[in-house]
């Protein structure tokens, strides 16, 4: 593993992580605590500064013995920099104390003290690099695809990751489907609203290209606006400490038969299972209700007119109950048995007229 600092440096570690400590808070952790799951997405990273933990690249492999990791070395610093989903299982050995870096204490370390904030991104830019290197369906009336490579899904981590999802979307809606969007910018090619202030945001990218993306709010982080009312969340019983909305999923056209749309499900829905959420709130239009039947929604409320997309049904999914079977890796068989529901919905959706 690598530590923060190479041995030969300058810097002391102790005394980093001694300044450090004004700016971050310290969390004690007993043998067997979690720190990281494989393949679920963070917005915090960590600093060891006692103890050890076991990192395990392949958690459940035949042979692959934990690595250790001690003070000095980071945790998470892939996702937490890129948006990446965890590449390890990363679980305390020993009485363990850290530090927790997330984006609360970057912004004090940018105001207060940027030499300190530069010194530690520029290492954990090169440890990400080396540890990379070491590591590392919504059909829409077209046929299942299943010969089409995953598609890497990230965590929207600075602006630019932020403005790719915003120029799919109006590529999308604008472009593609010729709607009319009141929060697209023509000029700059986005569509921007109010909800991407506090939101979390996933982007789809393949080959290098941003193909997909979804976007997930808290309601306990702030308001939702007019879909709050519009979804029926205040009726809720977990309105709205464990309450989550998702919108602007949108998929391009030429991958709406791969398994990217459900990949970005299966994202979205983990992190919100890791942030306590109980239920999640989307809209669809009625051409696509039974899709969204197969993954476990209900309908929530009545039809109503978005300005986009029209007439619209507001939707809501018990997570307790379904959001396990939304998670984990979208193999050909998940891809097939999805496939299969949603079209024996449809069917019988028909027969009801």
């Amino acid at each position: 593993m690598t530590g923060l600092f190479p041995s030969n440096s300058d810097t002391s570690v102790a005394t980093f992580i001694e300044e450090m400590c004004l700016f971050c808070r310290l969390q004690a952790l007993s043998p067997g605590d979690q720190l990281r799951v494989k393949g679920q997405h963070y917005r915090n990273m960590y600093l060891i500064t006692h103890g050890e933990c076991d990192v395990e690249l392949d958690p459940g492999g035949p042979n692959t013995a934990p690595v250790k990791s001690g003070p000095g070395e980071p945790i998470g610093e892939i996702g937490f920099l890129r948006g990446m989903p965890a590449t390890a299982t990363v679980t305390a050995r020993e009485h363990t104390q850290v530090l927790v870096i997330d984006d609360e204490a970057i912004e004090i370390l940018e105001s207060r003290r940027p030499a300190l904030l530069a010194k530690l991104l520029q290492r954990l830019s090169d440890i990400a690099d080396d540890r990379t290197s070491y590591n590392l369906v919504l059909t829409d009336g077209k046929k299942l695809d299943t010969s089409e490579p995953d598609a890497k899904i990230l965590l929207c981590r600075n602006a630019e990751m932020l403005e790719q999802a915003q120029r799919l979307r109006y590529e999308v809606y604008c472009v593609e489907l010729g709607q009319n969007s009141p929060s697209a910018n023509a000029e700059k090619g986005t569509i921007v609203d109010a909800l991407d202030d506090l939101a979390h945001c996933f982007v789809a990218v393949l080959n290098g290209e941003t193909v997909g993306t979804i976007r997930t709010n808290f309601a306990k982080e702030g308001s939702l606006g007019s879909l709050q009312e519009l979804y029926g969340m205040p009726a809720s019983p977990y309105y709205p400490d464990h309450c989550a909305i998702c919108t602007r999923f949108i998929v391009k056209r030429a991958y709406r038969g791969s398994p990217t749309a459900m990949q970005l499900i299966s994202y979205a829905t983990q992190f919100g299972l890791h942030h306590d959420m109980r239920e999640c709130f989307i809209d669809c239009v009625p051409k696509l209700l039974h899709y969204f039947r197969a993954m476990g929604f209900q309908v929530a409320g009545d039809t109503f007119f978005h300005p986009e997309n029209g007439p619209s049904i507001p939707l809501r999914l018990d997570l307790e109950k379904h959001g396990k079977n939304l998670t984990g890796d979208v193999g050909i068989k998940r891809m097939v048995a999805f496939y299969f529901k949603t079209k024996a919905l449809k069917f019988v959706d028909g027969m009801r007229g």
